[in-house]
């Protein structure tokens, strides 16, 4: 069977799933990606049984045909051939890649031994806009653990209600929650999507896409004009996270945002990424100490607060991450009068807040 297609038909789904097919796994076969040239399109699958990514491409074929093929060395042919069209050449066991004077020969695989993509058994659907998932992405993600044994806490919790959609990543030591209003949106219960899910459609969506989520008891299906990702769902029971905001703490400071930043950074010069920094804050004034074997820092910025005179230590990679992550000029921060959860959030945005444990040293 030979092929005459534009290389841009193929170079930009073959792009989403090859990182697919390039996680390491238990079966080999999954490094592929199958490719089925149908009557009506082109459809190319990357499965690692976890996530399904399915990309369509527009190119239709009088005779159908599967085949199956390494997925990274596809790409890596596709990205340093030029942009004229490509000839495919498909044998039994081989397939012949040319270009002009350029040829590559790669062998195929049964595509019959190609797992079948998951099916999602629907409870419910929801369409958003591509930009409120890769803001979720943004703001939510970092927060997510990384500790293996606290399962329920490896991805992102989602729900919809009452025409909002609310999204938390927590590690157990700081949380990140994001709401966002989404007319018409019909609700749905919580759900926990596995973090790589979230990074694979960070590769594929724009702002602008509209996004249908197909939501089952064990998986979701995310599905654009383009592409869709299959996930299977984290099982368990997620922390309850309005009760964990504590909005009610009683001292205020309102910091600005860049200030805050580069006194942050002032500090970070003498200690490591992770290690603590104290924070104090009185008359205001906020002073930020630092300490470590080879030295330390102090930096001390007015600010307007109103509060009791308080003494706290932040990891300040933590603090970093509040900052960085909040789009307004300004950060109030709301602190408890004894030890306990301090709230950050951008001054008149309660949309968005995030709230950090302080540490014990």
């Amino acid at each position: 069977m030979n092929i005459v297609i534009k290389k841009g038909l193929f170079y930009e789904p073959v792009s989403k799933l090859s990182p697919v097919s390039e996680r390491r796994g238990t079966m080999p076969i999954l490094s592929n990606i199958l490719i089925s040239f149908d009557k009506d399109k082109t459809t190319l699958f990357a499965n690692d049984l976890d996530v399904n990514v399915i990309a369509y491409a527009d190119y239709t074929v009088d005779e159908e045909k599967k085949i199956l093929i390494n997925g990274r060395r596809f790409f890596e042919i596709l990205k340093e051939m030029g942009q004229e069209d490509i000839e495919l050449d498909i044998q039994e066991n081989t397939l012949k890649i040319k270009q002009k004077k350029t040829e590559y020969i790669l062998g195929l695989q049964d595509p019959n031994d190609f797992p079948e993509p998951t099916e999602v058994d629907v409870n419910n659907e929801v369409t958003i806009d591509g930009g409120i998932l890769l803001e979720i992405i943004d703001k939510v993600g970092f927060a997510i653990s990384k500790d293996e044994t606290r399962h329920t806490l490896l991805g992102i919790y989602m729900e919809g209600k009452e025409n909002m959609i609310h999204a938390v990543g927590t590690d157990g030591f700081r949380m990140a929650v994001l709401s966002r209003d989404i007319e018409g949106i019909q609700d749905f219960k919580g759900i926990i999507i596995p973090e790589k899910t979230f990074n694979d459609l960070d590769r594929v969506l724009k702002v602008g896409d509209k996004v249908r989520l197909s939501i089952g008891d064990t998986n979701i299906r995310f599905s654009t004009e383009r592409i869709s990702i299959i996930s299977k769902l984290i099982e368990g029971i997620f922390p309850d996270f309005r009760n964990i905001v504590p909005e009610k703490n009683p001292n205020i400071a309102i910091i600005e945002k860049e200030m805050f930043l580069k006194s942050l950074k002032k500090v970070s010069a003498i200690i490591d990424k992770s290690e603590p920094v104290k924070m104090l804050l009185y008359n205001g004034l906020m002073e930020l100490d630092a300490e470590s074997d080879i030295g330390s820092a102090k930096e001390v910025v007015e600010i307007d607060y109103k509060g009791l005179d308080l003494s706290m230590n932040f990891n300040i990679r933590f603090l970093f991450d509040v900052v960085n992550h909040t789009d307004n000029e300004y950060i109030v921060m709301k602190a408890p009068d004894k030890h306990g959860a301090v709230l950050f959030v951008g001054k008149d945005d309660e949309r968005y807040k995030n709230i950090v444990m302080p540490v014990r040293v």
